[in-house]
């Protein structure tokens, strides 16, 4: 379902671009020949104008973590388009520009260039310029904060000057185009406003609200293996959102910082949506999981979410294969504690890679959930020939040495089997040619969590 509903956001994204640039085509291209060069430049220009402010919009749509989108979508797949359309619609804002200098420049040279970009006379061209210099220093700011140099809470408050470049570019666009009342460019740019509307006035209630917003006191850290621990966060003032989470999905985690806090960072909430604590199973690999690792029972901290839909319709399928490397199976903890805690009983077959049998995490639990639920227990380790020992793990528990391979999937699972596979990028694409190879299941039918920030 959720598959679907994606493809149909999709679809919906690119309608506006096709649906501007096939009116640009139908009216521009049969007389584009007999054009000079200032109107074919300024047809052109116009073109990768309008085409950038929807790309502006969604973009403030993506980065506004709206409900009803990221509820479909998930915020994963929100953030990793974010990036690279913003660098498109840079770019098509910076195409725009340079034509309309060609344009002017044929049409007087450098000094009408100087004057008609430049000149503070038109307010029009004043607010277009100034929606362009808003989305650089957006751009800007978003860079040297992923540096780790600045801040969040200097760098971040600059970032969402995005909002404000929106209108002002379609101000801007609206004056000074001269296509822009045609059908169909005006049926695209009434729902481009209520769109971005729409979305900023969900971001405005939600941090006005701050219904996905918690403020936690650490509970107790749990050291889980060499290299990992589990924070357990009581809920201060309320669950909100979170009091209704689904198995598999993730919270946005802040650290106190000077006088606000940190840069919201993504973990897995590992157990199960019945228990009252959050629990949150991670790898020191940073600065950040490194401060986390410091943590301390009644330290604060303020949780984001829960976002995601990776293991959304898990629950209501026949069988399953879950597929995890390392800390990814986080989700996997989330959806077999739900499982447990339930009664529901879905047959599943588990695969998980690690490096060494220190690297497992809970495996004491596992092998319980094993004798008493429909749960086959894989392990696969890279970096150690490990036999574990049966009268304590059980018939439902093995060790495979090496990595997942296409014989370890052929062995323990079916082409009938629900699909999920959560892990580093390298593996899940080693993983996706294995299944279709084996199984001749593509891609799509497979759900995966996607590592990012």
């Amino acid at each position: 379902m959720h598959g679907r509903a994606s493809k149909v956001l999709l679809f919906l994204s690119g309608l506006g671009p096709a649906v501007l640039t096939a009116g640009w085509a139908w009216r521009t291209l049969p007389g584009l020949k007999d054009f000079g060069v200032a109107s074919a430049a300024a047809a052109v220009s116009s073109l990768f104008a309008q085409n950038a402010l929807v790309f502006l919009a969604i973009l403030v749509i993506l980065g506004s973590r709206a409900r009803p989108v990221e509820r479909v979508v998930g915020l994963d797949r929100m953030s990793r388009a974010h990036r690279p359309l913003a660098a498109v619609t840079l770019c098509c804002l910076l195409v725009h520009v340079g034509l309309q200098a060609i344009r002017f420049y044929s049409l007087g040279g450098a000094s009408m260039v100087a004057s008609a970009l430049l000149s503070a006379e038109l307010w029009e061209m004043t607010m277009g310029r100034l929606a362009l210099l808003l989305l650089f220093l957006a751009a800007a700011s978003a860079v040297v904060g992923r540096s780790g140099r600045v801040p969040f809470r200097f760098w971040k408050p600059v970032h969402l000057l995005t909002y404000a470049a929106v209108p002002l570019g379609l101000v801007h666009a609206l004056v000074r185009g001269t296509t822009m009342a045609d059908m169909p460019q005006v049926v695209v740019w009434g729902i481009v406003a209520m769109a971005f509307t729409g979305a900023g006035f969900m971001r405005l209630a939600s941090v006005l609200g701050g219904r996905d917003r918690v403020l936690c006191r650490v509970e107790r850290v749990v050291s889980e293996t060499h290299d990992t621990v589990s924070v357990f966060l009581e809920m201060v003032k309320g669950a909100g959102r979170l009091a209704k989470r689904r198995p598999g999905q993730f919270a946005l985690l802040r650290l106190p910082e000077g006088r606000g806090y940190s840069e919201p960072h993504p973990f897995t909430i590992s157990n199960a949506p019945e228990d009252k604590t959050l629990r949150f199973t991670i790898k020191r690999s940073g600065r950040f999981t490194s401060k986390i690792h410091g943590l301390s029972a009644g330290d604060r901290v303020l949780c984001q979410g829960p976002y995601g839909v990776f293991c959304a319709d898990a629950l209501g399928r026949s069988s399953l294969a879950l597929i995890a490397g390392g800390v990814g199976i986080t989700p996997f903890f989330s959806l077999l504690r739900h499982m447990k805690a339930t009664g529901l009983v879905v047959p599943t077959v588990l695969l998980w890679a690690n490096k060494t049998s220190a690297d497992i995490i809970g495996r004491e639990e596992l092998t319980a959930m094993s004798r008493t639920m429909p749960l086959r227990v894989v392990h696969v380790l890279s970096r150690e020939k490990f036999l574990g020992d049966p009268s304590q793990d059980g018939l439902n528990v093995s060790y495979e040495q090496g990595h997942i391979t296409a014989e370890i999937l052929r062995r323990y699972l079916r082409s009938d089997h629900a699909f999920y596979l959560c892990g580093p990028p390298a593996m899940q694409a080693a993983l996706l040619k294995a299944i279709r190879t084996v199984f001749g299941l593509k891609a799509k039918r497979v759900a995966r969590e996607l590592f990012f920030w």
